[in-house]
């Protein structure tokens, strides 16, 4: 099990490399969001594009806060260990 108390990258480089693979993900979502939602809204947002827009909104709000916490990782230090394995 992975101790969420200790999630880090290698390197800094690294940790850009999965921010903006991930950027372009929110931003496909974002887009297809926009191209799903109709014009004319029903009363209840309940249409099947109303639908597929909104989870797309949503897919793109969940990975900007998984960005926002690799924003957080620290760089490891590959060579200090803690002896808690």
């Amino acid at each position: 099990m992975v101790d969420i108390k200790k999630l880090t990258v290698s390197t800094d480089d690294q940790r850009q490399q999965w921010i903006d693979m991930l950027d372009s993900v929110v931003a496909y979502h974002w887009d297809m969001s926009g191209q799903f939602d109709p014009e004319i809204k029903t009363p209840n947002k309940d249409s099947d594009m109303e639908k597929v827009a909104a989870i797309h909104r949503a897919w793109a709000r969940a990975i900007t806060d998984a960005i926002q916490l690799i924003q957080m990782w620290e760089v490891g230090d590959e060579s200090s260990t803690d002896g808690d394995d």
